[in-house]
């Protein structure tokens, strides 16, 4: 089996597992605050990871870990959590997940507004199709839009952040140093939110949020080794299978089914992602070949 094979089969893996943590933690704010939730998964999942690195006897923090490029995709990923539970919390899980994986879109957006790229025509009609996918999912004319609906979509732009970080991190580190340094950030938000709302908590949320926390780390791991081991114009299109993953959950768990204008969105929303990330390998490849 060749290296991209299995880097899409983790890929989709990680998208299972992230999905569904996402449905449990849809779950838990139902009763819990948002920082409690955070603060209890992330505590959890915090211990299993130093469990891990003591049983492998491997140093719990080295100094690598702290690295500049590492604590900045640890803080992207902080930020891009903080809005996608919030927004998992007020909305069904099937638009929240679509719209966070609109991040390929926001990217090529920003590189040409901020960075002054030159962005070929082919990016920019994909970038278009994108946001009528966007404006198909929210249909923000009918009755059902809500302003929450930019959570995801803000998320998304740190998404687009943390992956650049990713690729950057050196491939000496760790996966596991990678995911404990986000890990502690996003724990640690949660905490100082919590302090604002508080709420019961019993054996049962905490055996919910222990689940939450071994799928989330797992997702988060396997993820970040997809993504460092295969080539990203092949594993992109299978980092779409959590939306799929994520519109079963919703029908299964909350009864909630997409429209076909909702299905309509998510194809265009899929068909430019992958685009916009095929367009920019065959751009780096040229570049490569006239160096």
């Amino acid at each position: 089996m060749s290296t991209n094979i299995k880097a899409a089969f983790l890929m989709m893996l990680a998208m299972s597992f992230i999905s569904c943590n996402d449905a449990i933690i849809k779950t838990m704010t139902e009763t819990l605050g948002i920082g409690q939730v955070l603060f209890v998964r992330g505590s959890l999942a915090c211990m299993l990871f130093i469990c891990i690195l003591k049983f492998r006897k491997m140093p719990v923090f080295p100094n690598m870990a702290l690295s500049r490029i590492n604590l900045a995709r640890a803080s992207c990923e902080m930020c891009a959590t903080l809005c996608f539970i919030t927004g998992l919390s007020l909305m069904p899980i099937a638009t929240v997940s679509t719209l966070t994986w609109t991040s390929p879109i926001l990217s090529t957006l920003l590189a040409a507004l901020i960075l002054k790229e030159n962005v070929v025509l082919l990016r920019w009609v994909a970038v278009l199709t994108g946001f009528i996918g966007i404006a198909l999912v929210t249909n923000p004319f009918s009755g059902v839009f809500n302003y929450v609906m930019f959570l995801p979509i803000l998320a998304a732009a740190f998404v687009s952040c943390r992956d650049i970080f990713t690729r950057r991190i050196p491939a000496e580190l760790n996966s596991i140093y990678i995911t404990l340094a986000t890990m502690i950030l996003v724990t640690t938000a949660g905490l100082v939110i919590s302090l604002f709302d508080w709420r019961p908590i019993n054996l049962h949320h905490v055996f919910a949020l222990s689940c939450s926390a071994i799928l989330l780390s797992c997702g988060f791991f396997t993820q970040i080794n997809a993504v460092r081991m295969g080539e990203l114009s092949f594993i992109s299109p299978f980092a779409y299978f959590g939306i799929i993953v994520a519109i079963v959950l919703g029908v299964i768990f909350w009864q909630e089914y997409p429209t076909l204008l909702m299905f309509c969105g998510v194809a265009l929303i899929v068909i430019s992602g992958i685009t916009i990330t095929l367009s920019q390998q065959k751009k780096r490849f040229r570049a490569f070949r006239t160096t």
